[in-house]
């Protein structure tokens, strides 16, 4: 699995939506507008599950704004709750 960051510049209640939809028990909040979400794929695929943006369907409307990215690693100061999430994530392989 790997973790992606989702990044909006303002709340976006559709893609909130989206992430809990698609990721019931594969996404974390660290505030209304900063997610982690863990999955397979790409950023692009995920932008397109997300309903941000898919390339296939570009003038499809889109459920809001935000910037997704995969993690290569992380380190840093926050709560113990993100650092054990993102652990645990990290450790699960795909389909398990």
């Amino acid at each position: 699995m790997a973790i992606f960051a989702v990044l909006m510049p303002s709340l976006q209640p559709a893609v909130v939506e989206a992430i809990k939809t698609h990721f019931p028990s594969d996404h974390l909040s660290i505030n209304e507008t900063q997610w982690l979400i863990s999955t397979t794929g790409t950023a692009t695929e995920l932008t397109s599950k997300l309903g941000i943006y898919d390339p296939k369907e570009p003038h499809k409307a889109s459920t809001g704004n935000a910037i997704i990215f995969a993690t290569s690693g992380y380190f840093g100061r926050g709560p113990t709750t993100i650092w054990e999430w993102m652990k645990a994530k990290l450790e699960t392989s795909p389909g398990g």
